[in-house]
């Protein structure tokens, strides 16, 4: 075969590969710790029909569990760094970019967001799918984070929320387009364990000294102060008393502010020192949803937590505020209970009822597993943001 014959050959090849690989996607987020967001990035990773799309995710920072976890996948994932340089990082994401050339970077958060408009300058053929995962308000977010989104909105394609009311908040408080506003709520994909249920939970509890007579309530969140896992301390020493063996199991990390310590020192206040454990952030935070009894959530602010969704789809009864996207997926007196946000009296008296009544929580727990797998699968959500790379491709 002479030369000109092998570089045909080998160009086919390519073409051909390119084919079946699909378009190529940048799947970016800020951080690589996998919390809710992360694992969601990843869920939809594994998820892409790879025949159209092919995801690469990136992350701009962070300790990199997304990142290994993606690669045990088989999904390319790479860390940018930024956290040790922002320079750095930049020169990484440039040559991964042009490496990769993506038709498309599909952004999640803030920082993400404005890394993938500030690329589009550069490169004004690539579609940016940007979002928002919660419900813009200025108290909880600050006024900068709208006038950044607001000025550079521009350069977005489309705009994916993840709830209705996510949607409303980035139309009405921080002003972007509705004509490029899209809603495609979460998706969770099924946990997978080589142990059976009964011994997942035993040993789960079994970790933190619980036993089997114990009541369980836990929390996976980030220990962020719209989180109100302080009012889930306030709630559980109201009930302390009336309930001698209940447990609170806190998992999650602060960002390095002192959070956790000012939890750990309102729970010694309360007298809940030896009932409250704070496992720190674990990346088998669903197996110790197998472990709990019950999962409360009191935030102030959310869009649609992965965390209840997991929870739930771990037959979990869950209770959880009335704002952004929660009333959703949650069905108040079905497969948990919606109150209202700040609201002490109802968030005890949700405890109290759960706590009191084994057959209540298992009614609800199988209520919310169904919930789950019948209204919010991964491949439900994959086929969604498919559908907007196809409508975003098709701009002009």
């Amino acid at each position: 075969m002479n030369m000109n014959s092998t570089k045909r050959l080998n160009l086919n090849i390519l073409m051909e590969n390119d084919l079946t690989a699909g378009i190529p996607v940048i799947l970016l987020t800020t951080d690589s710790t996998l919390c809710g967001t992360e694992r969601m990035v990843l869920a939809l990773a594994r998820s892409l029909n790879r025949s159209k799309y092919q995801p690469v995710i990136v992350c701009m920072k962070g300790t990199g569990e997304l990142i290994d976890a993606a690669r045990a996948g088989g999904i390319d994932a790479y860390n940018l760094d930024m956290q040790d340089g922002a320079l750095s990082g930049l020169l990484r994401w440039r040559a991964l970019f042009r490496d990769r050339r993506p038709k498309i970077i599909h952004s999640f958060l803030f920082h993400s967001n404005l890394l993938a408009r500030m690329t589009k300058l550069r490169h004004p053929g690539v579609r940016v799918i940007a979002g928002i995962r919660t419900v813009y308000t200025r108290e909880a977010y600050g006024a900068f984070y709208a006038r950044a989104e607001r000025a550079t909105h521009w350069l977005d394609s489309l705009y994916a929320a993840n709830s209705e009311q996510g949607r409303l908040s980035a139309e009405r408080n921080i002003g972007l387009a509705p004509s490029k506003l899209r809603v495609v709520v979460n998706g969770v994909e099924p946990a997978r364990f080589d142990a059976p249920h009964e011994e997942i939970r035993r040993t789960a509890r079994a970790e933190f000294g619980f036993s089997d007579d114990d009541l369980v309530a836990g929390v996976v969140a980030q220990l962020r102060p719209a989180k109100r896992h302080d009012l889930l301390l306030d709630a559980a020493a109201r009930l302390k008393d009336e309930f001698a063996g209940l447990k609170l199991l806190i998992v999650g990390k602060d960002e390095g502010d002192g959070r956790e310590q000012a939890l750990r020192e309102q729970a010694e206040r309360l007298g809940l020192g030896d009932r409250v454990t704070f496992s720190g952030y674990r990346a088998d935070a669903r197996r110790l949803l197998r472990g709990m009894d019950l999962f409360v959530l009191p935030s102030s602010v959310e869009g649609i937590p992965v965390s209840v969704m997991e929870a739930m789809e771990a037959g979990l009864p869950a209770i959880a505020t009335r704002v952004g996207g929660v009333p959703d997926v949650i069905e108040d007196g079905v497969s948990g209970a919606i109150i209202e946000p700040e609201n002490i009296d109802a968030l005890t008296e949700a405890m109290r009822r759960l706590l009191a009544d084994a057959g209540l929580r298992e009614r609800m727990g199988a209520a919310a597993r169904e919930r789950i797998a019948s209204h919010f699968s991964v491949d439900a959500m994959a086929r969604k943001f498919e559908a907007l790379y196809a409508e975003a491709l098709g701009a002009r």
